[in-house]
């Protein structure tokens, strides 16, 4: 595929949607009840039962479609505060589904966690408090992978995420300007500080 096919791809919820549908499908007996009834939502924003902050708790993750989806809208944030795209990899998904997603701006100084639910035939529209959505991109900057030395070493495995999901070589440029030394120190710390208080390790599943 081409890298400009591979950009469309991942520019468009529709042929992502063409790709999971010529998947082989799980009957609908076989479902989880959870997989169900968000499904039967309809495109919206939000979960309408949702409590807590959007994104920053499994009780009103950011909806999206399939594993496609969550590269796509993770690699679309934006930090309002400098200006960063955000680096970020999949730590694992909580007992009903939610996917958690531990990120790192490209200048490595800012920190954080989302809770991104992926079933889904649509991305949600609306951005966790201190972001903004990109409309278009250049690439990704994460993968839906599980990443046991990030944020050291992404290159080689978001070359290969691009790959295999987008069919090109479609790793954003934000990458090349990543400050990985500055993020690795973030990281640490800001793990250090959520297992102290028991935080992300619960209930998470890998």
């Amino acid at each position: 595929m081409s890298k400009k096919t591979a950009l469309e791809l991942l520019n468009s919820v529709k042929l992502q949607n063409r790709i999971i549908d010529s998947m082989p499908q799980m009957p609908e007996e076989l479902m989880a009840d959870y997989e169900k009834e968000r499904l039967s939502m309809g495109e919206v924003d939000e979960w309408t039962n949702a409590s807590g902050e959007f994104g920053r708790t499994a009780t009103n993750p950011i909806l999206v479609n399939e594993t496609w989806g969550e590269i796509a809208y993770l690699s679309r944030l934006v930090h309002e505060e400098d200006d960063q795209r955000m680096i970020f990899h999949r730590l694992g998904s909580t007992f009903d589904g939610i996917d958690i997603f531990e990120l790192v701006s490209e200048n490595g100084k800012f920190y954080d966690v989302l809770y991104v639910d992926m079933y889904h035939r649509h991305c949600s529209k609306k951005a966790p408090y201190g972001y903004h959505l990109l409309e278009t991109l250049d690439g990704i900057t994460g993968t839906s992978e599980f990443c046991a030395y990030f944020p050291n070493r992404l290159e080689n495995i978001l070359s290969q995420t691009a790959l295999f999901k987008f069919g090109g070589s479609i790793v954003s440029k934000a990458i090349k300007n990543f400050d990985e030394k500055q993020a690795a120190v973030t990281v640490e710390e800001n793990r250090k500080k959520a297992n102290s208080a028991n935080k992300i390790v619960s209930k998470l599943t890998f």
